[in-house]
């Protein structure tokens, strides 16, 4: 309505002959300006100029026609998604007499000197239904001829399982409860933050010492947890942190290790977990796992294995039972930015085995928003009744550089490696990084 009485006001000041001193153009020559510009039509000079202003207003008052909305309501559809991740690495080790020290899987060994691809990652996730979802990864690391390795080398089955081609993760998630996960298949055992951390977002280029010595790993099972929305804590660069005060996670295993896709005993492993967020920036933690390993055609127990025919076994008495296993898991968290601190403390014990203990110091401190400082220490004792060259003391520091968030990443790492007893060994490591995810 307002346009309109602008147009009639306009035209009529037009007509009456009231042109600004300053013009240069005639009434006539503004109206068809006006009409070019679209602000009034010929039809409306017309009906103005012969007395029928009533019809423009009454054109004018007449509503929009109003658009018609349709809303359906449908069922979330499935989704299919794909991500994947290529680590490559460089390796430089001092060679001295490496066996008889303490190693951190296979590509902290002399084979892996030089140019290797540490990480390859692809995996498939999403939602079937809205309370449904699954996640399947598969892995590609190092050297695919796992064989190679000698079965009586210190943490043979740890290095077999760290090369090849591998099935790493097949499980689904229902959701139960606004409060409760039920979680069905092969997945990391929820025993320990540092572990459970996704690989992509980790400070330093591999987990801590005792985290690959003692922790639980992948398995086969069902665990009924809380939701985790995040991260642990602040050591994921750019993630999200799981605010929610409590996680607790209850979880019941084969304990043969994954991809073995069937309980190959009458045993079973059962974990539990908790951790409390007091304080947005403090994070406390304990775990507990009780863990049955040993029959005499599995590779799990301490000791060397014997060629039988045309594979290897760990000899134990009358096929039973060789160890029951404690572990205990205590760890906090601090982040105030720009510096987060770590530390996990694991000590496994067993009716059969000696026990073992070690822990993790680990700092992180921004320099820039996408370049960070790194350190840690680690201390590990596979037999505390023991001392020997086994017994170790890693002090090691690096840095991340952001290039693109975690998307692309450069690590790198300097190990200083001592051993708690006995000889010092040469076996200090240098391990860069470059990461990308896709």
């Amino acid at each position: 309505m307002k346009k309109c009485y602008s147009v009639v006001l306009c035209v009529f000041f037009l007509l009456g002959g009231v042109v600004n001193s300053f013009a240069q153009l005639t009434a006539e020559e503004l109206l068809q300006v006006l009409i070019e510009k679209g602000i009034v039509t010929e039809d409306d000079i017309k009906k103005i100029k012969e007395g029928r202003i009533e019809e423009i207003e009454e054109y004018c008052e007449k509503p929009p026609p109003e658009k018609e909305f349709v809303v359906k309501s449908a069922r979330k559809t499935k989704s299919i998604n794909f991500k994947g991740r290529v680590q490559a690495r460089y390796t430089s080790i001092e060679n001295g007499d490496l066996d008889k020290v303490t190693h951190q899987k296979a590509f902290d060994d002399s084979e892996f000197d030089g140019f290797s691809i540490r990480r390859v990652r692809f995996r498939f996730f999403g939602n079937v239904t809205d309370q449904w979802k699954y996640h399947v990864q598969f892995s590609a690391d190092g050297d695919q001829n796992e064989d190679k390795i000698d079965p009586e080398t210190p943490d043979y089955k740890l290095k077999r399982e760290d090369i090849g081609v591998k099935l790493q993760d097949a499980y689904f998630v229902y959701k139960a409860h606004p409060f409760v996960n039920i979680r069905v298949g092969q997945f990391k055992s929820l025993f320990s933050p540092s572990y459970t951390t996704h690989g992509p977002y980790l400070p330093l280029c591999e987990r801590p010492l005792v985290i690959d010595k003692l922790a639980r790993r992948r398995e086969i099972g069902i665990s009924v947890e809380s939701p985790r929305k995040g991260e642990w804590d602040g050591r994921a660069h750019g993630q999200k942190v799981h605010d929610l005060p409590f996680f607790c996670a209850l979880g019941l295993y084969n304990g043969n290790t994954f991809n073995h896709m069937r309980n190959d005993n009458e045993n079973f492993m059962v974990t539990g977990m908790l951790l409390w967020r007091p304080s947005p920036h403090f994070t406390l933690g304990t775990s507990y796992a009780y863990d049955q390993v040993g029959y005499d055609y599995e590779t799990t127990v301490l000791g060397k294995a014997k060629e039988v025919g045309d594979y290897y076994e760990y000899p134990i008495e009358d096929h039973k039972v060789a160890d029951n296993l404690n572990i205990w898991d205590f760890n906090c968290a601090f982040d105030w930015n720009p510096v987060h601190l770590q530390f996990e403390y694991i000590t496994q014990d067993g009716d059969e085995s000696k026990r073992q203990y070690g822990y993790g110091i680990q700092t992180q401190i921004y320099l820039t928003d996408n370049f960070q400082l790194t350190a840690r220490y680690d201390e590990f004792d596979p037999n505390v009744d023991v001392d020997n060259t086994l017994d170790s003391r890693w002090y090691t520091v690096g840095y991340n550089w952001f290039i693109h968030g975690q998307n692309i990443k450069w690590q790198l790492n300097y190990s200083f490696r001592e051993e708690m007893h006995g000889e010092d060994i040469d076996n200090d490591i240098l391990v860069t990084h470059f990461q990308i995810l896709f």
